[in-house]
């Protein structure tokens, strides 16, 4: 099971596969980033505050709120 989020909206899924990109409510499609594999880890992001449970550190790219990602891990 992976996370992804919408770099366009910030919706975040976990999926054992990419999800549609259908839907997207900040325009037409989604735009997926897979951040990393589930896990028992938590990580928050300091510029968009988005929380993920992760097995290692999160994949910085795709962050909504502009470029990458700052994850700390809490």
């Amino acid at each position: 099971m992976d996370n992804y989020q919408c770099s366009k909206c910030g919706t975040l899924v976990q999926s054992s596969k990419n999800p549609s990109a259908h839907g997207c409510p900040k325009g037409s499609m989604h735009q997926w980033t897979r951040i990393g594999s589930v896990g028992d880890t938590n990580y928050q992001c300091k510029k968009c505050s988005t929380l993920v449970r992760m097995d290692k550190a999160p994949s910085a790219h795709g962050c909504p709120s502009g470029s990458m990602h700052q994850w700390t891990k809490l």
